[in-house]
């Protein structure tokens, strides 16, 4: 199950005993684990709810088969198993602990399919997905956050915010609590008042400065890379991003040239939608010979910093300027 329907089992009090939680979207996990933690009285939740991490079998039965206290439930959310521990062994937990208790294993970024522990949430239904929110799902998410604080947020304006700050869940709440301060109660948000307000988040700014080049206007490019530079981004940090990009927009130029559609290479990979989408598009610019060439040259920018070759900073604007950028999708 995704997000959405986990929250509405914990609205309705119907948590079944153990669910796994683990995707890329750290912020909604963490918001999920406090609405469950926020089922129990505040005054009980000290012996209603315990933390553990890498528990022994023996610790996770014992947490799991105590009783609550003076409650209905009680939590055991468990953060991370003991390194290289074999699952099965916990199995009987899993299936077999106290009802009145509910197991959360939660677990930072998203697991492999053959991990054992995904392999058991599938089979029972425990499985919960936080994959990354869409750009229209993260634009609802600001308007209603905002219309709590008593501001107004225009769909409009939430379409801008979220395009210039990003799907990253942790900055949008940073950036969303500072517009509500700009503005205060009553007030209504412009885009205005997001371009003042606002900073746009680094990948978001990378996209923007790599649109530069990848849609001809190269001395752009330029500018938007020093002034990168210049606020304290390090050059191997923008590299490194850069070099992830184009191997993105690789496999999306593998998709292109197979005459397979945008969608098909959205669905096919995890992390960020709008970044799988953005990455097609702009393969469409380049050939799958092209991206190598600037793979290789981008990833040596390391070297060029450890050799002492070249400052890092005047490779990297080098590499940028030697491609052939052309301005019409082939």
């Amino acid at each position: 199950m995704d997000h959405s329907e986990f929250f509405k089992l914990i609205k309705r009090g119907t948590l079944a005993p153990t669910y796994l939680l683990h995707g890329d979207e750290e912020y909604v996990k963490a918001q999920a684990v406090a609405m469950c933690e926020r089922t129990v009285d505040e005054d009980l939740r000290l012996f209603n709810v315990t933390e553990l991490k890498k528990p022994s079998v023996q610790e996770l039965d014992e947490a799991c088969e105590t009783l609550p206290l003076f409650s209905d439930r009680r939590f055991v959310i468990v953060s991370e198993l003991p390194d290289a521990a074999d699952v099965s062994k916990y199995v009987p937990v899993f299936e077999g602990h106290s009802p009145e208790t509910v197991l959360l294993l939660v677990f930072r970024g998203k697991l492999p399919a053959t991990s054992a522990a995904v392999k058991f949430a599938v089979k029972h239904n425990a499985e919960v997905l936080f994959e990354a929110l869409s750009p229209n799902d993260c634009a609802k998410w600001c308007v209603k956050h905002m219309n709590e604080a008593g501001v107004l947020l225009p769909p409009e304006a939430a379409r801008t915010l979220v395009g210039t700050v990003g799907t990253d869940m942790a900055n949008l709440v940073s950036e969303t609590d500072k517009l509500i301060s700009f503005v205060g109660e009553g007030g209504t948000v412009t885009p205005s008042d997001i371009s003042v307000c606002t900073r746009a988040a680094l990948d978001v700014r990378i996209f923007d400065m790599l649109d530069m080049f990848t849609y001809g206007k190269p001395g752009d490019g330029i500018v938007a890379l020093h002034a990168l530079i210049d606020e304290g981004n390090e050059p191997m940090s923008i590299s490194a991003f850069l070099v992830s990009r184009f191997k993105l927009m690789l496999e999306a130029r593998r998709f292109i040239d197979a005459r397979r559609t945008k969608r098909e290479f959205a669905d096919s990979k995890n992390g960020s939608r709008f970044a799988n989408e953005k990455a097609y598009d702009s393969a469409r610019r380049f050939t799958q010979s092209e991206l190598l060439t600037l793979i290789g040259d981008l990833s040596d920018t390391g070297f060029m910093k450890i050799s002492g070759t070249m400052k890092e900073e005047k490779y990297l604007e080098l590499m940028l300027l030697k491609h052939n950028w052309r301005t019409q999708p082939i």
